[in-house]
């Protein structure tokens, strides 16, 4: 009954998670976006009218930076990140959720040093005032703040996932287990990218509906 319980709680806090990571993957793919178009419009700008921004690399270090950083939870969420597994395909079902939370677990512990480098970064830059050495002089706490929030959101996330696998192991929950952390289904893809084609499709009709109009 304990177990239960615990399990509900952990459940709930991974869906909330969940959720702020979906978000915040969609922030991180609109700063790709943006960076590419920045890039794009600087070497136009360079080529045919004889200018260029300083400060192109600096902007678009910052948004990969923290592109990356706020995309990695969505990459757990989405079960994206990559893996190897020729070998946990060949252990028997009721052994695999084991290695499935050693995975996790592993992806936690490097979480947790990815989060401690960044928060030591980003606690001397705060201590010290810092800024770029370049014409914006950006205070170095607002890329690496954002920096330091994606990877903690990471952190806690792959946590949530390990207590709750260590959770459903004693009831060898192998499905649930491989729906939290194992590699996407062929079946899980195809659904996805026939529902994008259906969206895709959707917008067209939609578009060529207001246009006879």
């Amino acid at each position: 009954m304990a177990t239960r319980a615990a399990l509900r709680v952990v459940g709930r806090a991974n869906r909330l998670i969940d959720v702020l990571a979906r978000l915040m993957n969609r922030c991180a793919g609109w700063l790709f976006v943006l960076c590419a178009l920045f890039v794009t419009f600087d070497v136009l700008a360079r080529k045919f009218l004889g200018f260029s921004s300083q400060s192109t690399t600096e902007l678009s270090g910052y948004m990969l930076g923290v592109g990356i950083a706020w995309g990695l939870a969505g990459a757990l969420d989405a079960r994206i990140h990559v893996r190897i597994d020729i070998l946990i395909q060949k252990v028997p079902p009721r052994y695999r959720g084991y290695l499935h939370w050693l995975a996790l677990a592993s992806l936690a512990v490097f979480a947790g040093f990815l989060l401690y480098g960044a928060w030591h970064t980003t606690a001397e830059s705060w201590d010290f005032k810092a800024t770029d050495n370049s014409l914006l002089k950006t205070p170095l706490i607002i890329p690496q703040g954002l920096w330091l929030f994606g990877i903690g959101v990471f952190g806690v996330m792959a946590a949530l996932r390990v207590i709750e696998v260590a959770l459903l192991l004693p009831g060898r929950d192998i499905n649930a287990i491989e729906h939290l952390t194992g590699p996407r289904s062929y079946i899980e893809e195809a659904d996805e990218a026939l529902e994008a084609i259906g969206a895709a499709q959707h917008l067209m009709d939609k578009q060529a509906k207001h246009r006879r109009t």
